[in-house]
């Protein structure tokens, strides 16, 4: 293999790697969970009144406000932001 190619395949790499964390987040399995109050927080601090959370199936539902409009935000149990929809 010639240094082009070596360098082509590092670059590919890395940008794979990087990707790879960017979309599989940097929580494992192993990490900590986050409790009702982290979520409550993490949301508030995206600019959202929350109303209510539920946990169920291993996913954080929380209805939350926004400029006068009603959101369902959907987290994961490690604070994974899922799905953030608008109730109409």
């Amino acid at each position: 293999m010639d240094n082009d190619m070596i360098i082509a395949i590092a670059a590919g790499s890395v940008v794979l790697i990087g990707f790879g964390w960017w979309f599989f987040g940097s929580s494992s399995e192993n990490g900590t969970p986050k409790s009702r109050e982290d979520i409550t927080k993490l949301v508030e601090n995206l600019g959202y009144k929350v109303k209510e959370i539920d946990f169920d199936d291993g996913v954080y539902e929380v209805e939350a406000y926004q400029n006068g409009k009603e959101f369902e935000i959907k987290l994961d149990r490690m604070g994974k932001i899922l799905e953030v929809k608008q109730d109409d």
